[in-house]
């Protein structure tokens, strides 16, 4: 009777200790897809910030021009 008990002890810890591992092993999979899934969101933003940039120095372009072309006008 005792060495059944600590069989079913013995099946019940191992089943207890491969849940918890699996369940462990289940959130590192998770955690990766998340950072795989901030990574692409963060590669995003840069090339966002990047376009925002070359925008930015185009207007800054289009702008001087712009003050050019009124000195030269006011000169006529």
């Amino acid at each position: 009777m005792a060495r059944r008990v600590f069989l079913i002890l013995v099946f019940l810890t191992m089943m207890v200790s491969l849940g918890f591992f699996t369940l462990k092993g289940f959130g590192k999979d998770g955690e990766s897809a998340k950072t795989k899934d901030t990574r692409a969101i963060s590669e995003k933003i840069d090339e966002i910030l990047k376009n925002q940039k070359d925008i930015i120095e185009r207007l800054e372009d289009i702008s001087r021009e712009l003050n050019i072309i009124k000195i030269r006008a006011s000169r006529k």
